[in-house]
């Protein structure tokens, strides 16, 4: 007998009768507690009697009065005299659920666990000082009988799930289970497995010794559980049976149970302590390696083996398209199942992989005249030149990384060919180059474009050196993303199309940039020419000429932009151009870093687009000439004279060069030979090089861009997202739905909060480009206009708001934001902002009518349901 057992019983005699009495009790075994115990406010006094003699003697004894005695004695106590000295009459008989009784403070206990003796037993020996919390409750359940029994006698928290049982395997106390007798083990994994599904599997740990790994077994359970069926998984089952689980009984639901416990709780960890969840992950995989189990890893999210295994499995794809028995949307689930690991950093070289894979599969353009051959440059090749670039690397899987190098070469051999046909057509179009035409010279730039656009609004005259179309496509996207928008020429397609001077290179193409005529010169020479630049100086009457900063000129030393620049920014001077060197700078040097071409990079591109944005600034971003990376290759000689990319006349073109002459050509002699192929350089091998023939290097982007409204500019608007539709995976004959656009207001009859749609038409639209006629009786509902004025000032243009329900209607409702990007002509990070506002327009009383999908990209309206919330027919 303990004190545990005796206690209870204790407590509710005092209650009952108060201290100061004798009570035998029944002694069935030995007694392990003191001769004195502190029950409540009160001392009770215990001695074990092993006779009715001794009975006796003790009860011949003088006691303090008011001091309960507790005699313990195995025997039948028959003497009448005996049994009328002490309390009840009788020799008392220990009953554990009575002791319940007194420990929970109930008068009633559910019979469903009655019979469960072995349970009463464990309740009064786990039972803390003072019994079990009280409640107002007469009667103990068995949901809370159990739910104490589990926290005070194992320290399982039942009510936290599976997720507290994972915790509670992995402590130290996992003991307190496994001591206890076949019988109350057995019951209390009952109890977990009806109550907590994924239980056995963590028990099963705990049993085998290995409560410490339950989370690595976790993940281990979601590929034994989902891994492709046969003998593999049947072997690797039979294994963690044995080895990990205590002998319980593979079941699939407990298996998934207990791996999305362990994939949340280390997605968890790799967000707050990184090196823990690795250390999690490498002891899954060796449970892995234990179980044999490597042939079923890829359907891992978490596990390094996984991600080897979708490696590997991308790189059979390529090979079986390189072979020609594997299509690109086999190659596109592989790469999907790359994206989906949460553990990869391969997501961009998957994605790259499946972009290259369409732009190889689309049709190749045939371009007859250098300005479309311009155009496709610019609007199509100059991603893939971004898809190859970044495929470039390794992955540490040899397989992949052959295929890899297998699909690069594929990709430089056809922009090879591309950039031949380009070069042929520039030397023909140079020859009778005149100002004026679709493409402009860079000497054109200022009057064309800067100067217009200072008319109207003051203007920062970014240029980066050496920014190609590839590095200003990865720009644009963090630009947009911090909140600017490009702007076009209204009616314009596609992007504005710039050619450097010949050859390509900082003396001749920066200084015709910044002087506004095709010559050659260096800084002194820009900055006195920019400032009289005739067109610049016109618009400037207010706040001075035109003025140009240079290099050193940029940097305050202590961090920030230089004090007089900042000044300038934020002063009246109509035009501000800025030089920054940071790309030709970076191509200069011979090293393998892969630059991620944004703000973050260049932290002067962001401090002066922040500053423009604070001065309400257009920024038009213009380059001088492009580049193109070192790939390996070998050194020509260029004779006497020469650049890095562009060698005199005196000796013809050889295979990868171009002939060019013309006013353009600013050599000496007005001719020249262009490189054209990527691997001919003239010079010392460094990282990259400029000064050819390519579109890479001749083709300098110009991007117009307003953190301010984008209406505000006379003769130009916001552009489309115009990317490829390669690039995002749309069919190639995908259409945009054309935006309906009606006349400007004046300011003052715009009402804040209102928006206005289209009229409605008669018919339902039959494709894209038409808008469907529930628009406009969308228009006319009360609820929605009461949810326009609950929604304040938030709002969504017009022609977006329609544009953008109008495609989802024509795609049945569903639509990847992607693709829904490229049907408005929103930028995709753009497109969330406004799908935001929209929700607060659309999605009433909690109904979510327009939904994004974050997991799969998914943008969704559902018709049915807005027709019912905002009362429309349906038609």
């Amino acid at each position: 007998m303990t004190a545990e057992r005796l206690r209870p019983h204790l407590e509710g005699w005092l209650a009952s009768g108060g201290p100061g009495r004798t009570f035998v009790v029944h002694l069935d075994g030995g007694w392990s507690g003191s001769e004195q115990l502190l029950v409540g406010d009160h001392y009770v006094d215990v001695r074990v009697c092993p006779s009715e003699l001794a009975v006796r003697e003790e009860l011949s004894r003088e006691r303090p009065d008011g001091r309960t005695l507790v005699l313990l004695s195995p025997a039948e106590i028959q003497g009448a005299d005996v049994l009328a000295r002490i309390a009840k009459r009788r020799v008392l008989r220990l009953h554990a659920w009575e002791a319940v009784q007194t420990l929970f403070g109930v008068r009633q206990i559910d019979p469903v666990i009655l019979s469960e003796r072995w349970m009463a037993e464990a309740l009064v020996e786990a039972a803390p000082p003072g019994g079990y919390e009280k409640t107002a409750a007469r009667a103990l359940d068995a949901d809370r009988a159990w739910r104490t029994l589990l926290e005070h006698r194992y320290g399982i928290v039942a009510d936290g799930g599976l997720d507290a049982l994972a915790t509670w395997a992995a402590g130290p106390g996992t003991d307190r289970l496994g001591e206890r007798s076949p019988e109350e083990y057995a019951a209390v994994r009952r109890r977990l497995s009806s109550s907590v599904p994924g239980s056995e599997v963590v028990l099963g740990a705990v049993a085998a010794g290995r409560g410490g790994e339950v989370v690595a077994i976790g993940l281990v359970a979601r590929v034994l559980a989902d891994g492709p069926a046969g003998e593999d998984r049947a072997a690797a089952r039979a294994l963690a049976t044995t080895l990990l689980l205590g002998g319980w009984a593979f079941e699939e639901a407990a298996a998934r149970a207990l791996a999305e416990v362990a994939e949340r709780r280390v997605g968890e960890l790799l967000r707050s302590d990184p090196p823990l969840a690795h250390t999690v992950l490498r002891s899954a995989d060796t449970v892995v390696a234990t179980l044999n189990a490597e042939p079923l890893v890829a359907v891992s999210d978490l596990l390094a083996s996984g991600l080897r295994a979708r490696r590997a499995d991308l790189g059979a794809a390529l090979a079986r398209r390189r072979a020609g028995t594997a299509a690109a949307v086999e190659i596109e689930r592989a790469a999907d199942r790359i994206r989906a690991h949460r553990v990869s950093d391969h997501h961009r070289v998957a994605e790259m992989v499946v972009r290259a894979v369409r732009w190889l599969d689309a049709r190749s353009a045939n371009p007859q005249d250098f300005s479309t051959a311009a155009g496709a440059y610019a609007g199509d090749s100059c991603y893939a030149d971004w898809a190859r670039t970044e495929l470039r690397v390794v992955t540490g899987d040899a397989a992949l990384d052959d295929e890899l190098r297998a699909l690069v070469a594929e990709l430089d051999a056809r922009r090879r060919d591309e950039d031949t046909r380009f070069a042929s057509l520039l030397a023909a179009y140079v020859g009778h180059a005149a100002a004026g035409a679709p493409v402009l010279g860079v000497e054109e730039v200022l009057d064309r474009v800067v100067a217009p656009l200072a008319r109207q609004r003051p203007v920062l005259f970014l240029v980066l050196d050496g920014m190609s179309h590839r590095v200003a496509s990865e720009l644009l996207e963090d630009v947009v993303a911090r909140g600017w928008s490009e702007l076009r020429p209204d009616e314009q397609n596609g992007r504005t199309l710039v050619l450097s001077a010949l050859p390509s290179v900082t003396e001749f193409s920066r200084t015709s940039l910044l002087s506004g005529e095709l010559v050659k010169g260096k800084m002194a020479n820009e900055a006195k020419a920019f400032a009289g630049h005739p067109a610049l100086v016109e618009v400037s009457a207010r706040g001075g000429a035109p003025v140009l900063f240079h290099k050193g000129a940029l940097k305050d030393p202590h961090g920030g932009l230089a004090a007089e620049l900042r000044s300038e920014l934020a002063g009246d001077r109509r035009v501000v151009g800025v030089v920054v060197n940071a790309i030709d700078d970076h191509l200069a040097r011979n090293d393998q870093l892969a630059a991620p071409w944004d703000t973050g990079y260049i932290p002067l591109l962001r401090l002066l687009l922040d500053e423009a944005r604070d001065a309400d600034r257009l920024v038009v971003l213009a380059s001088d000439h492009g580049h193109v990376l070192d790939h390996g290759g070998a050194s020509r000689s260029g004779g006497p004279e020469h650049g890095e990319r562009w060698r005199g006349v005196g000796t013809g073109p050889e295979d990868g060069e171009q002939l060019v002459e013309g006013t353009r050509v600013l050599v000496p002699g007005g001719r020249c030979v262009l490189a054209v192929d990527e691997l001919v350089r003239y010079a010392p091998r460094k990282h990259g090089y400029h000064g050819g023939g390519s579109p890479q290097e001749v083709l300098a982007p110009l991007l117009v861009l307003t953190a301010g409204a984008a209406d505000g500019v006379e003769g130009w608007s916001e552009a489309p997202y115009d990317v490829p539709n390669w690039w995002l995976g749309g069919p190639q004959d995908d259409v945009a739905v054309e935006m309906p656009v009606e006349p400007r207001r004046p300011a003052s009859e715009e009402v804040s909060g209102q928006l206005t749609l289209a009229p409605a038409t008669d018919v339902e639209p039959t494709g894209p480009g038409l808008v469907p006629a529930w628009l406009g009786a969308l228009q006319e509902s009360q609820v929605f206009t009461d949810a326009l004025a609950a929604a304040g000032r938030a709002r969504v243009p017009q022609e977006r708001f329609v544009g953008i329900l109008a495609a989802l209607d024509a795609a049945g409702g569903k639509l990847l934001l992607d693709a829904l990007a490229r049907r408005t002509g929103i930028a995709p990070l753009r497109l969330r902002g406004t799908l935001a506002t929209m929700r607060l327009h659309l999605n009433v009383e909690g109904f979510d009518v327009l939904t994004l999908d974050e997991d799969s990209g998914d943008v969704i309206l559902d018709l049915a349901l807005l027709r019912q919330q905002f009362g429309l027919e349906a038609s």
